[in-house]
C-alpha cells in the first residue's frame, strides 16, 4: 500500500514538472515592477532559472523587434 502511494506521488510530481509552462509575460510584469529574480521565482512558484530563461527570451525578442523597426525605417526613408 505504501509503495503504491509513493509511486502515485512520484507520477504526480513528474506530471506536474512536465506540464509546467512559465508565463513569461507575467514574469516580465513582475520584473518591471522592480522585483528581484528570486522574488519573482518565489511568487510564481517557479525556479530562478525559469525566470532567467524568460529574461533571455524577452531580451532576444526585443532585440529582433528593434532590428525589424530599424530595417522598416530605412526602407521607408528610401522612397523619398
Amino acid at each position: 500500500m505504501k509503495l503504491w502511494i509513493l509511486v502515485l506521488g512520484g507520477m504526480l510530481v513528474l506530471a506536474r514538472v512536465g506540464a509546467a509552462e512559465v508565463n513569461c509575460k507575467q514574469v516580465k510584469k513582475y520584473l518591471d515592477t522592480g522585483r528581484s529574480v528570486q522574488d519573482v521565482a518565489e511568487t510564481m512558484v517557479i525556479s530562478e532559472a525559469d525566470v532567467k530563461n524568460c529574461q533571455e527570451k524577452l531580451s532576444a525578442e526585443a532585440a529582433q523587434k528593434g532590428e525589424g523597426e530599424k530595417k522598416g525605417d530605412a526602407a521607408a526613408g528610401q522612397g523619398h
